[in-house]
């Protein structure tokens, strides 16, 4: 008897989810995912696994798969780049959502997801690409100087926190000067030890650097 995690029997279980586009097809949808995808620059050589998907509070959250690995909730505050793509499961193409998103503390990863019910990851697609469509008209509105410009780029080639200290020779209220706009733009979030990008944070970089492995 197939097991949970193969995708064939999760594909079998369809009947159970609706199929009408509706919020309720995306609550424990069965999902195809490969995570992560790409690790920074890299690709990974990680297979696509069978688990659940469910979308709420412009949250993703993949659960009951195999690999606890891929238990992860991604936030759509952390997400800095999404596309539409195919992968091969079980030897078959299969339509994907390609995300690419912030992996908190600060590490960049992609997440590839296929929802088997057609609605479904159509009606996912269209949820999580409109979101990202606002966040890039949102930030082509922002106008900030080339110093925090320059902060975003050292925030982004550190991959990690970092002390905001340790990058401008300024005084604490100059730093705070600076810092305070982009946290309150949401380009920097605060960490344990410091502060990092946020997917806001990370598509202002790309367009400052036009990197497209970002």
């Amino acid at each position: 008897m197939p097991s949970d995690s193969d995708p064939d029997a999760v594909r079998d279980r369809l009947v159970e989810q609706p199929t009408d586009g509706t919020e309720a097809a995306l609550t424990d949808a069965p999902v195809g995912v490969r995570h992560p995808a790409r690790r920074g620059g890299r690709v990974t050589d990680v297979p696509a696994v069978a688990a659940r998907l469910t979308l709420a509070d412009e949250t993703i959250r993949l659960h009951d798969a195999p690999d606890e690995r891929v238990t992860i909730t991604l936030r759509f505050a952390d997400i800095v780049y999404v596309r539409e793509g195919r992968q091969e499961i079980n030897g078959t193409p299969v339509e994907s959502l390609v995300i690419r998103h912030i992996d908190p503390p600060a590490s960049a990863v992609t997440t590839t997801l296929s929802l088997w019910d057609d609605a479904a990851h159509a009606r996912l697609t269209e949820i999580v690409t409109t979101y990202y469509r606002q966040q890039r008209a949102a930030i082509e509105q922002l106008r900030l100087s080339t110093t925090q410009l320059e902060i975003l780029v050292a925030a982004y080639s550190a991959g990690r926190e970092f002390d905001p200290a340790s990058v401008l020779p300024k005084s604490a209220d100059d730093i705070a000067a600076l810092f305070q706009p982009l946290r309150d733009a949401d380009l920097l979030r605060e960490g344990d030890t410091g502060v990092f990008l946020t997917g806001r944070g990370h598509m202002v970089v790309n367009e400052t650097l036009d990197d497209k492995t970002m």
